[in-house]
């Protein structure tokens, strides 16, 4: 019979007996009670394993539930593997598109749109989305209450109809259908409320209207490129076939096109990649390393515990050679001290959770804007589960080297001999030396990308963007447009608005501009140059930049004049068109010489510009791009004004940020219809644009910090063992004549012969994964000189200062005691 305090499972069974499940069950149910018996009667090691392992799980719980929702979760559509994005063009090439690509059995069209929104609210800028009546079909959406659009829908001339989103439904109050909402300056009927989880074509739109195609027009059907296509597979096509075709297909819709002209600058693109791609855009990649990192992170505690369950079994081997001498086999001694690691796993699982909501929180608060499906991250029954299995693998991989190597024939022969654990200790003290060694490699990766990435993210903010951001303020004003379809009342609105702003005390200048910098998407243009491209034939030069501007434009934004003068009030419809371009055009065409009086142009067919004024480049869509030419037009002297918004900037002598109401009151004391919105200053606005670099950044400084402490903290726990199991030797060292320095040298050198062979190894991986990481660097290559020697110089002035406690211990043992004792 065994003892009071043996396992039994250490006595032996008789082989003819037959092991039936339920007894499996109650074999693992006495190994749990007894390892948590057993783990209870070490109460400081289990808390430092349970918390080590938490910190590991609960970071990979919350970057998880990211991922899952982000990442891994289908697009909730029918079929969605079977949905592809198709590039983009004009109406009309979507009509002719539709009939002849047979790869996709249906195929829909939107684009993007923005209006005064009133009627139940206050007026109010509202991202919304012109689609064809096909699209929610295609998708296999329908909406959660109402209908979807018919093809009556998309006639001309029909009811103006509208599907609000289910957050717009409820900011209007009760049931929405059948109400009106006023866009655009008409009055258009709610005829359905999408799903709260319905978010395409991105997460803001609030609406959604039926495209109508004016086959009539070609100007209005061939010339405005600003639809983007989105498909149904074929049954049978890929991705790669579609694409195919419409490399075939396209160069037929050119010549379809009344508008088109043989030298015209053609940039369509004819990829075709699936739509779960395109929405995920450049997010996957980032979050897919930020989990890399995670996982990281949880190796690097495991072997934490490893080492302290393999410091655990050395002083726990005559327990286990007394187990074997009792009849207890190798393999339940294994599955025994296997069961006590998924304990403490266990243990860590719980607090990991509860760590990992609460950082879940704070990632889903801090994710950049632009990630989709933000409202779809949930702590959910899948994270759960996810770090379930995370914690019981985690709990067999650190379990599994300590189980073999303390019931190993030679540790349970020692102990069963009643021999000293030095022996036994110095083995597994090799375990635990190579255990520290890999995970100084782990660590030295992660300090590394996130040294790495802070030095990327500092460059990146002392970029000079070209403008004064700090006295700059910005708003975007939208207007009707069905009410200022005439450029006259459109100029003098504009002219109102301007002429208050500038009224306003401290404000130095003011302008409109109709892309702001760094706010959104500014497009170039295709370029005639006088005297080197002026031949129809030829292809044209394209200038990155384009924006139309009313004069007091680059005052107002801080840009220096360089060269010549800046746009007046007298350039207007009748006068000399003209220009300003940035120094970047000057040295494109006309290096070495002055750009003043020099001509360029839009495509064909249009007038010449001539170049009044010269002004430095600037940063148009963020800081880290290559700084590229710009090409600046009188926004009254376009053919074409830009009727739906305009930006309001203004430069100020105070504080910037409190210009933004003002701003918003003197454009609706002009009409008081009119939605104003996105009120920032220019240094908020290109903080904005540093988000996805911030979080990534902010992140995996946080995982190298902890790495860098679990570290310090492994190297440190097995320096103490080694210390411990060789006061011995040390004493006797001690006793022959050696000075405490030098019993101190020779602990503090293993630390360091130990960490300097994980340095090497890490250093190494992180150079054969540079070209991952090298795409978040901006200023800073990944093989920087700089990183490359105080990464290994810090974990060696770790390794010092966590082995020093244990050197100082070991040299400050008593000589006549520890003799004594051996």
């Amino acid at each position: 019979m065994p003892t009071s305090r043996e396992h039994p499972s250490t006595a032996r069974q008789p082989r003819s007996h037959r092991r039936r499940p339920a007894d499996f069950l109650a074999d693992l149910g006495q190994d749990l009670r007894f390892g948590a018996r057993s783990l209870r009667r070490s109460p400081g090691f289990a808390l430092a394993a349970i918390v080590t392992l938490a910190l590991g799980i609960g970071a990979n719980s919350a970057v998880f539930s990211v991922m899952n929702a982000v990442v891994l979760r289908p697009l909730p559509y029918r079929e969605p593997g079977r949905l592809v994005s198709v590039g983009g063009g004009s109406a009309g090439e979507y009509l002719a598109l539709r009939d002849r690509l047979h790869a996709t059995e249906d195929l829909a069209a939107w684009v993007a749109s923005w209006h005064p929104v009133g009627d139940g609210l206050d007026v109010a800028r509202l991202d919304g989305a012109a689609v064809t009546v096909n699209l929610f079909r295609m998708l296999g959406v329908t909406p959660a209450r109402g209908r979807a659009f018919t093809p009556a829908d998309g006639e001309l001339g029909a009811e103006n109809v509208v599907i609000v989103s289910d957050a717009l439904a409820r900011r209007l109050g009760g049931d929405a259908l059948d109400r009106y909402l006023t866009i655009e300056g008409a009055r258009s009927r709610i005829v359905g409320v999408m799903p709260p989880a319905f978010k395409y074509p991105a997460a803001r739109v609030e609406y959604w209207q039926p495209y109508r195609f004016n086959v009539a027009n070609p100007g209005y059907t061939w010339a405005v490129s600003d639809k983007q296509f989105v498909g149904r597979l074929a049954p049978g096509a890929t991705p790669a076939s579609a694409a195919a075709e419409l490399a075939r297909v396209w160069p037929t819709l050119r010549k379809l096109n009344p508008l088109w002209d043989p030298g015209e600058r053609y940039g369509h693109t004819t990829s075709v990649t699936s739509l779960q791609d395109r929405v995920l855009g450049a997010s996957r990649a980032y979050i897919w390393m930020l989990f890399a990192a995670v996982v990281l992170v949880l190796l690097i505690a495991s072997v934490n515990v490893a080492n302290l369950l393999l410091a655990r079994a050395t002083a726990r081997a005559p327990e286990f050679a007394v187990r074997t001498a009792l009849g207890g086999g190798r393999g339940r001694l294994v599955r025994q001290l296997l069961t006590e690691s998924v304990v403490l796993s266990a243990g860590g699982a719980v607090l990991g959770a509860g760590l990992g909501w609460a950082v879940h929180r704070w990632l889903v608060a801090a994710l950049p804007p632009e990630v989709p499906r933000l409202g779809d991250i949930t702590y959910s029954g899948t994270v759960l589960a996810y770090t379930a299995l995370v914690s019981l693998a985690a709990g067999i991989a650190f379990g599994i080297v300590p189980a073999l190597r303390a019931t190993s024939s030679g540790g349970a022969g020692r102990g069963a001999a009643g021999l000293t654990r030095s022996a036994t200790g110095v083995s597994h003290a090799r375990v635990a030396s190579s255990l520290v060694a890999g995970e100084v490699a782990l660590a030295v990766m992660l300090v590394a990308a996130s040294s790495l990435l802070l030095r990327s993210f500092a460059t990146l903010t002392a970029v000079d963007p070209g403008f004064d951001a700090a006295r700059t303020v910005a708003a975007r004003v939208t207007v009707p447009a069905a009410q200022y379809g005439d450029p006259e009342r459109l100029f003098q609105f504009y002219s109102a608005v301007l002429d208050r702003v500038r009224a306003l005390p401290g404000v130095e200048a003011a302008a409109a501009v109709d892309k702001l910098p760094m706010a959104q998407p500014v497009w170039g243009v295709a370029v005639r140059v006088e005297g080197q491209y002026e031949d129809a034939t030829r292809t044209l030069p394209d200038i990155p930049h384009f924006q139309s501007v009313t004069p007091g434009y680059f005052a107002a934004m801080g840009i220096r004049l360089v060269e010549g003068r800046d746009l007046t009030d007298a350039d207007r419809e009748n006068a000399t068109p003209v220009a300003v371009v940035s120094e970047g055009v000057v040295r494109q065409f006309w290096p070495g010489q002055s750009a003043i009086g020099k001509r360029i142009g839009y495509p064909f067919p249009s007038e010449w510009l001539t170049v009044v004024g010269v002004v430095r480049d600037t940063k148009q869509d963020s800081l880290s791009e290559v700084t590229a030419p710009s090409f600046y037009a009188s926004w009254r002297q376009r053919s074409r004004m830009s009727a739906t918004e305009m930006w309001i900037v203004a430069r100020t002598s105070g504080d910037a940020a409190a210009l933004g109401p003002a701003i918003r009151a003197a454009a609706r004391e002009a009409d008081p219809a009119v939605a104003v919105g996105d009120l920032r200053t220019m240094s908020a606005v290109i903080a904005n644009t540093l988000s996805t670099a911030r979080f990534i950044t902010t992140l995996v400084a946080a995982f190298g910090a902890i790495a860098l402490l679990l570290g310090a903290v492994g190297i440190y726990g097995v320096m103490a063992y080694v210390v411990s199991e060789r006061r011995h030797e040390m004493g006797v060292r001690l006793a022959l004549g050696a000075t405490r320095a030098q019993v101190m040298k020779l602990v503090v050198g293993r630390a360091l012969a130990v960490s300097a062979v994980g340095v090497l190894a890490g250093m190494g991986a992180l150079t054969l994964t540079s070209g991952v990481l090298s795409r978040w660097l901006y200023g800073v290559p990944a093989g920087d000189l700089l990183t490359t020697v105080l990464v290994p110089v810090v974990f060696l002035g770790v390794a010092v200062g966590a082995s020093w406690i244990p050197a100082l211990r070991g040299a400050r043992g008593d000589v006549a005691a520890v003799l004594r004792s051996g």
